[in-house]
């Protein structure tokens, strides 16, 4: 009896044991698969992630259409992008391009107007609408590459006009700040897209001041000293007529 007892004992044990090993392992798994794909970066993720960072066509911004060396193309110039992520091509009409990359909208134009290129060589660009204002000789709104650096953009505009133009320039967005020092940024020469630039920012360049009390002082003075020289002349060439006489 007392034999009995310790093998059904002992096949009890046996079965909860292996009961446990069951209900541990799938929670031992699942955390080992959760953990490998929170720390890996797999080639699935990265792919993704690529996938999604190649579409770049953005409801607001537009595309830059170059049908070089056929530079008088309808095609080759600048086209919106409307808020529903449509562009208005010639004789196509509206086609959405949002959801295309690059390429894919490069072989769109090559399919839809192969009749009316010359040349099968079409480059598309994103751009973004940005608004240079302040103290630039060409102020306005303007369409830039969004893989233009922040020095092409200023000289396109023509510089500044101020000589601390470039230390008071500032960035902002929707009236406010993002950065008041973009030296840094002219320097390196990173692209707009890469330092965060979207449609509608504005660059705000310092206005040349206008002149302080020094400035207006010696003004004045040099106003005064050319009076009395003209005086001094007026006079001498008087004296002299009299003793003539």
């Amino acid at each position: 009896m007392i034999g009995d007892f310790r093998s059904h004992y002992f096949t009890k044990c046996l079965a909860l044991l292996l009961v446990g090993l069951i209900l541990v392992t799938p929670c031992y798994s699942g955390t080992t698969e959760t953990e490998n794909s929170d720390n890996d970066n797999s080639p699935n993720t990265n792919q993704q992630e690529q996938g999604l960072s190649g579409r770049v066509f953005i409801a607001g911004d537009a595309v830059g259409i170059s049908t070089l060396p056929d530079t008088l193309s309808f095609l080759n110039g600048v086209f919106p992008i409307d808020d529903r992520g449509f562009v208005e091509l010639p004789i196509y009409g509206k086609a959405k391009i949002t959801h295309m990359t690059v390429q894919e909208f490069e072989n769109f134009i090559r399919e839809n107007f192969k009749d009316y290129l010359r040349f099968p060589d079409i480059k598309a660009k994103p751009m973004i609408r940005l608004s240079v204002l302040g103290g630039v000789p060409r102020p306005g709104f303007y369409y830039f590459d969004s893989n233009r650096s922040l020095w092409e953009v200023l000289y396109e505009v023509g510089g500044t006009m101020d000589e601390d133009g470039l230390k008071q320039m500032r960035w902002e967005r929707s009236g406010k700040t993002i950065e008041g020092n973009l030296i840094p940024h002219l320097q390196t020469g990173v692209s707009l897209r890469d330092l965060g630039f979207r449609t509608g920012d504005q660059l705000w360049v310092r206005t040349p001041g206008k002149p302080g009390f020094a400035e207006k002082a010696r003004g004045y003075l040099s106003f005064v000293a050319a009076a009395a020289s003209i005086v001094t002349l007026y006079i001498t060439y008087s004296v002299i007529l009299v003793r003539q006489q």
